[in-house]
């Protein structure tokens, strides 16, 4: 897929620099620039319109980050692939107006403060920490 668009991108920055030189070539013509120098005016805006393109798509390869491999495994997709739970509720939370006071995400409970130590105790035994 790389590949692809790396041979994509570099016949776009030859027709760039096609596109280019046209321009180069037809401003200059209308000013009257001699033949030799328009022959010259043309190659040197082509080859520079060419190589910095390509360059930078060179370079913009070069540094990217890298594309995981992500190889799905039986044992990823198991039982227990994925932990999600939350510690310290007894009763399921409900979905309650946002609060102007509190925004995001964060319990109503930590308004008034941090909970005391046996509440954290009890979260720390919650998690299996002992």
């Amino acid at each position: 897929m790389a590949l692809q668009n790396s041979e994509l991108l570099q016949v776009w920055a030859l027709r760039l620099s096609i596109a280019t030189t046209f321009i180069v070539v037809s401003l200059s013509w209308i000013n009257g620039v001699m033949l030799v120098d328009l022959m010259v005016r043309s190659g040197v805006s082509f080859g520079v319109m060419y190589l910095l393109t390509v360059g930078i798509l060179s370079l913009f390869e070069r540094t990217a980050p890298q594309e995981p491999q992500s190889e799905l495994t039986e044992s990823d997709s198991g039982c227990g692939g994925i932990i999600d739970f939350s510690v310290g509720g007894d009763e399921p939370q409900r979905l309650q107006p946002q609060d102007s006071k509190l925004p995001g995400q964060l319990d109503k409970d930590l308004s008034a403060g941090l909970p005391d130590s046996k509440q954290q105790a009890e979260i720390v035994r919650r998690m299996g920490w002992e």
